[in-house]
């Protein structure tokens, strides 16, 4: 299987993950807690509505090995063809729903932490789609200033990757549920 690939900047695996590995995933998430979903990093973290609306579940990255196996096969591949930059491995899983009943969105934003002190730092994201396209309207994920996936990451099952600094939005859904599964590999601070 080869990924759709936009001039480096993003890569796309059309419906990678099987169904059964979607529903797997969204078992697996439904055993952890559920939270509202926040922006900012840290000591910045609030809940802004305005900004985000999901809800949120963090999966543990130690007992859910065989999905951080199956994503890493993935963004291995992708990092050597295409990307080329220094990673040391997966660090948070995060499944997500955006709802209608709440428009659920996540405006224009990145996903690296600048003014960390840590040694390491999310070089690539990678969001899993779990639903089908005819589970939900609207909740198209889009990038600031690019190529969009669009179709090339609406069946269920595909993977986007790409580096965590593009700034990047969901779209309010309009009908129906959205989920993804949502994760950042890191490697040393960006230099």
């Amino acid at each position: 299987m080869k990924g759709i690939v936009v001039k480096n900047v993003w890569e796309v695996w059309s419906s990678a993950l099987s169904d059964t590995e979607c529903d797997t995933i969204i078992e697996r998430a439904r055993t952890y807690s559920e939270e509202d979903a926040t922006v900012g990093f840290s000591d910045t973290l609030r809940s802004d509505l305005a900004y985000r609306t999901s809800s949120i579940r963090w999966l543990s990255t130690h007992q859910e090995g065989a999905i951080v196996e199956r994503i890493m096969q993935l963004v291995s591949a992708s990092n050597r063809n295409n990307f080329g930059v220094d990673i040391a491995g997966l660090h948070e899983l995060q499944f997500t729903e955006y709802h209608e009943t709440n428009s659920g969105h996540y405006d224009w934003h990145h996903d690296v932490w600048l003014e960390s002190a840590r040694p390491y730092a999310r070089q690539l994201s990678v969001v899993v789609q779990l639903s089908s396209p005819v589970d939900y309207e609207g909740g198209a994920f889009e990038f600031f200033g690019i190529e969009n996936p669009a179709a090339q990451f609406a069946p269920r099952g595909s993977v986007l990757i790409f580096p965590s600094f593009l700034q990047h939005r969901v779209l309010p859904v309009s009908k129906g549920t959205r989920r993804s599964l949502v994760t950042w590999v890191e490697g040393p601070n960006w230099r």
